[in-house]
């Protein structure tokens, strides 16, 4: 990707951030209240938040449609497996949106695991697959001073996220 392209993705993912931020302190009466917004058409709080939602379904379908045109689908499998986790990633986390905090650290009677359990389960191994392989196929590629999670990983049977740099055994994922 381009410099570009990483700038108006990042642009995005700020911009989500935001949206979310005031989003989480709506209640559920203000998505009756009328909205003077010209998007949401003469309607309400929940008129303007869906028309945003269909709109930017409608322009994902357009860049879809510029890609075609341009030829420049996302043929490279790093880019599609990219456009992959980021869409896993979005589902884990719509899965966690109005969960309440109480729910969290709940054993339910189906799971040996908590909600939160398994949340950094999954961060945990994820941050180990990611900074292996950053540190085995691309640290000359990658800038040495890239912020990192590494210390706030815990994972809830393995614990802290080792060292890359000074490994001695393996991890394997159960």
């Amino acid at each position: 990707m381009g410099k570009q392209v990483d700038q108006l993705i990042t642009m995005l993912q700020r911009s989500l951030a935001e949206t979310l931020e005031v989003l989480s302190r709506l209640s559920e009466a203000e998505l009756d209240d009328s909205s003077d917004h010209p998007c949401a058409m003469g309607g309400t709080v929940r008129d303007l938040l869906t028309h945003n939602i269909d709109h930017e379904r409608m322009h994902v379908g357009q860049v879809y449609s510029a890609r075609y045109s341009l030829r420049h689908m996302q043929k490279s499998e790093a880019d599609r497996l990219m456009a992959e986790t980021l869409r896993a990633r979005t589902d884990l986390i719509a899965a966690l949106i109005g969960l309440p905090d109480s729910a969290l650290d709940t054993r339910t009677p189906d799971d040996q695991w908590t909600i939160r359990e398994m949340i950094e389960h999954t961060i945990y191994w994820e941050r180990h697959s990611i900074a292996d392989l950053a540190h085995q196929k691309l640290a000359h590629r990658l800038p040495a001073d890239r912020p990192s999670l590494a210390l706030e990983v815990m994972d809830p049977i393995y614990g802290k996220l080792p060292s890359f740099e000074n490994r001695s055994e393996e991890s394997s994922h159960p």
